[in-house]
């Protein structure tokens, strides 16, 4: 089974470098090394265990809103009749658009999520290369 993890993850990198990946993954051991430090950050698929999603705040104010919401501005008599008018007619043309577009924010979602994890990696092994920096030898 090693084997052929082994030949693989060779298959990959050959493919990756052929594509115009940087020539650093000709090395196995460095790409090797990414490839782990990306699984493990693709493998966080709990929000809670993200530092970043904590320091954006609230949700609300940096997650995409996929629900709609009729209001009007409108007194109470014209309120009721446009309220009307969008849900019989707007409504089909608006959730039409919403499915259509669902899959795109989930996907959207996932690679923002994706992201968060990889940015909370390289911020650990940045502050751990930086205290071995600082670290007087020994």
């Amino acid at each position: 089974m090693a084997d052929l993890r082994g030949r693989v993850r060779q298959r990959l990198r050959d493919d990756l470098v052929r594509a115009g990946a940087s020539a650093d993954f000709q090395d196995p051991a460095l790409f090797e090394a990414v490839e782990t430090l990306l699984s493990s950050a693709v493998a966080i698929g709990d929000r809670d265990a993200l530092l970043l999603s904590e320091l954006l705040g609230d949700p609300s104010t940096w997650r995409l809103q996929t629900s709609m919401v009729y209001q009007s501005h409108r007194g109470p008599a014209g309120s009721r009749m446009i309220l009307a008018v969008k849900r019989r007619f707007l409504m089909p043309v608006f959730r039409w658009l919403f499915e259509y577009s669902r899959d795109n924010f989930e996907r959207q979602r996932r690679v923002n999520q994706v992201l968060f994890a990889c940015v909370q990696e390289l911020a650990i092994e940045t502050v751990r290369l930086r205290q071995q920096v600082r670290q007087p030898p020994a």
